[in-house]
């Protein structure tokens, strides 16, 4: 493959991310968290007026808590403008094959090629999205989880991509304070890898917890009292899936079901039932998790008056006005 060679001064260079959902602006907050600028691209008003909201608060949070100064975020909703100068865009949109193909050959024609091109997709090894991207080369998985909380990021290649890659984008993360764990594209036999090592393991439990839910054996709460009460987890399976967001499950796990993904038979025969109960009974029904205040375990409180909590704190209004860039709305 070719040699590839980060891009002079990078600390100074944004990274771009693709995607102002519950992923992509978290994603925000950590790589601005030390003074690095980040831009992000969606093409929805409302999610990017939200994200803006999010990261003001979040990153004056953060950035307390680590000892740390934010960098400059900055808001677009036209593809050209946002990967302008960026060393690295990170793809964080849908679980939608077609979708994640397109964007990231239209990135891949927008950029210098010494720009690194990440997808974060659970669902989709990279060497499934690059039928589109001319520099192969610079292209890779970096499946990160519901940061800033959680550290660890699982790393890829998609079979073509540069072996100096890597190792350069270990220290950055390590930089930032994330735990890089390198997964082998292909396994010992040769063949290719099925994928990264959590959204198996993930997955797995994700199926289970699915199938003694739709067959009523027991109710969300007491699925996750008794999972922390045997892993000694802060969290349960129902109510991490209400922060990633039951419409978010139901999308990824469709990719997965039986003869959609070749050699990838994860789900067993009933697997399409378990995941249509999750989609009829709570996301048809706006039962989204953490985003819609109501889900598996998130609960709306009827009838009771929440007070309204002031919007901008004198604080915010100095991080919104140093940190967070509001052109771009």
């Amino acid at each position: 493959m070719p040699a590839w060679a980060p891009p002079p001064s990078i600390k100074e260079k944004p990274v771009c991310i693709l995607g102002a959902g519950v992923l992509g602006r978290r994603l925000a907050v950590l790589w601005a968290s030390t003074s690095r600028p980040v831009t992000i691209y969606d093409t929805s008003p409302s999610a990017l007026k939200s994200s803006r909201t999010y990261i003001a608060d979040s990153l004056a949070n953060h950035c307390f808590s680590q000892g740390t100064h934010p960098g400059h975020v900055s808001f677009s909703s036209k593809l050209e403008d946002a990967v302008q100068d960026a060393w690295m865009v990170i793809e964080c949109v849908p679980e939608d094959l077609d979708l994640k193909i397109s964007l990231l050959g239209r990135v891949d024609r927008l950029v210098g090629k010494d720009v690194l091109i990440a997808t974060n997709s659970a669902g989709f090894r990279s060497a499934e999205l690059v039928s589109e991207v001319f520099h192969k080369e610079r292209v890779l998985n970096t499946l990160y989880y519901i940061p800033p909380r959680n550290k660890c990021v699982e790393m890829m290649s998609c079979g073509y991509t540069s072996p100096s890659i890597i190792p350069f984008l270990v220290e950055e993360m390590q930089d930032i304070g994330l735990r890089p764990i390198v997964v082998p594209d292909s396994v010992g036999n040769g063949s290719l890898s099925k994928g990264m090592i959590f959204p198996r393991i993930w997955g797995a439990m994700k199926k289970e917890t699915l199938k003694v839910l739709s067959e009523g054996v027991a109710d969300p709460e007491e699925v996750d009292v008794l999972f922390r009460d045997f892993f000694g987890a802060e969290r349960g399976p129902c109510e991490m899936m209400d922060e990633v967001g039951l419409d978010t499950v139901v999308r990824s796990e469709r990719s997965r079901l039986p003869n959609t993904r070749e050699g990838d038979g994860f789900w067993g025969a009933r697997g399409e039932e378990y995941v249509e109960w999750l989609d009829m009974e709570f996301v048809r029904r706006g039962k989204l998790g953490v985003k819609s205040g109501e889900g598996l375990i998130v609960k709306k409180r009827r009838g009771v008056q929440v007070k309204k909590v002031k919007e901008d704190t004198a604080a915010q209004e100095v991080w919104k006005e140093h940190s967070v860039d509001l052109s771009g709305l």
